[in-house]
């Protein structure tokens, strides 16, 4: 599965729950955050997972569909137009005995750390203990039936505002 790039004025063409990407001006208030391209609105769902906009920037933004009155984007990630990093791509399940390399926000849930990728897949990490923040980190997928990842490097990062010519 892949992000399918297209304008917000042609959204109403997709599916509910397909993954898209599109590119407007980002605002939020106190209730909810939207991207705006021209005369169109979409309502965002989350906040994007490494890159929080600023007010009115310019973005690209991806995730998935909600088709519905009014349609809706449940953010994955996002990053300033012309920007490279990051690339919007669904994050690599694997199988049992895969090496993986993900990002990844982690938490503590009881004893179990657990890890979730911009897309909302969640593992299960045994190995070593982390912080509750955002890593890149290299696994091997133990299980997917609970999803397991054992941890054999993990390299922390914050969520950034990048800077860009529009600041």
């Amino acid at each position: 599965m892949t992000y399918t790039q297209i304008p917000l004025q042609h959204i109403s063409r997709l599916h509910d729950g397909d993954l898209i990407h599109i590119t407007g001006i980002y605002t939020r208030d106190l209730e909810h955050a939207v991207l705006t391209a021209g005369d169109k609105r979409l309502q965002l769902i989350g906040i994007p997972f490494t890159y929080i906009p600023r007010q009115q920037a310019r973005v690209e933004i991806w995730g998935r569909l909600l088709q519905g009155k009014p349609p809706r984007l449940h953010v994955h990630d996002a990053r300033p137009v012309g920007a490279l990093a990051p690339a919007p791509h669904p994050s690599d399940i694997g199988k049992a005995g895969d090496q993986l390399a993900l990002t990844v926000h982690v938490r503590c849930v009881g004893d179990d750390q657990i890890a979730t990728t911009p897309d909302g897949y969640i593992y299960v990490l045994l190995g070593e203990e982390l912080d509750q923040r955002h890593y890149s980190i290299v696994g091997r997928v133990i299980s997917l039936q609970p999803p397991m990842l054992e941890v054999t490097q993990a390299v922390p990062f914050t969520q950034v505002a990048p800077f860009t010519r529009d600041w």
